[in-house]
């Protein structure tokens, strides 16, 4: 069997704010070729957008109807629970191709993410890694 590749992510921006911090590192693990991406699973792409490898959350999946409408995310008619989500003023829909994804920040209105960029979808080949957050221990009385 043969490891899985791994390296710290360095978060470069709020727009993940406040689970993740600016300079914040992040253990992150390659995807392997047929892995299958879920929605609310954090990512580090290769943006092709932005010129640089970014941090964000898998909001969109390929074949997915989404409408963004303020605080609310709607896909496929299902309204999404994002508890890590701050309150947003945007409004867009989106069908997202094969092979595609929409991705945003949880920081929403801080964020430069699909909602901004020219090119909204980003392509399965972008996706170089999903971060792995783990949860903290609880104390031993």
């Amino acid at each position: 069997m043969t490891a899985v590749p791994a390296w710290l992510t360095r978060v470069q921006s709020d727009s993940m704010a406040p689970g993740l911090r600016d300079g914040q590192l992040v253990p992150t693990i390659r995807p392997r070729r047929k892995h299958r991406f879920r929605r609310g699973a954090i990512v580090a792409v290769d943006s092709r957008e932005v010129r640089q490898r970014i941090v964000k959350r898998i909001i969109g999946l390929p074949g997915d109807h989404l409408r963004l409408d303020g605080n609310q995310v709607w896909a496929n008619g299902y309204l999404l629970d994002e508890p890590y989500a701050s309150p947003a003023t945007h409004r867009a829909t989106f069908e997202v191709p094969a092979g595609h994804y929409v991705l945003l920040g949880d920081n929403r209105d801080a964020s430069n993410d699909s909602r901004s960029w020219r090119h909204p979808y980003v392509a399965r080949q972008e996706i170089v890694g999903v971060l792995v957050r783990f949860l903290p221990r609880y104390a031993r009385s």
